[in-house]
């Protein structure tokens, strides 16, 4: 069983808004389980042998990761949105609830400057973002 993650003392209000991509032109990994591996290359007609070639690379630790196309933030992202929104990656359907961000107060004030969603909505029930934290850390390096 691994660590329970650490949620802070906030109240998350997080709606996503429509038309951003915010979270998507950040700088960063795009890190990959198996499952969104194969989830993807079902989804683009793709053997995973074939994913992995054609748009994978491991990092120095082994982890599996989307390559960066050196043009645009992702191989994904159109002007509108991400082409395959409906079978991203577990990285990019936890965000902004990652662990780093939601442990402390200055935690998700800090991703609330790069978020326009952060502060709008109802307040999330704390089970909600736990287990999007959580899924977080047990699934992603």
């Amino acid at each position: 069983m691994s660590n329970l993650v650490q949620i802070g003392n906030v109240d998350f209000r997080f709606e996503c808004q429509r038309g951003c991509i915010e979270c998507c032109t950040q700088p960063g990994e795009v890190y990959l389980t198996e499952d969104d591996a194969c989830r993807i290359a079902r989804h683009l007609g793709q053997t995973a042998e074939e994913f992995h070639t054609e748009l994978c690379e491991t990092d120095e630790d082994g982890d599996l990761q989307l390559t960066t196309p050196g043009d645009k933030a992702c191989h994904f992202l159109l002007a509108d949105g991400c082409s395959i929104h409906e079978v991203k990656p577990l990285q990019c359907r936890a965000f902004p609830f990652w662990p780093e961000n939601v442990a402390t107060h200055r935690g998700w004030k800090r991703v609330g400057r790069g978020c326009p969603g952060i502060g709008k909505g109802p307040i999330l029930p704390i089970e909600q973002v736990r287990a999007a934290a959580q899924g977080c850390r047990d699934g992603l390096p």
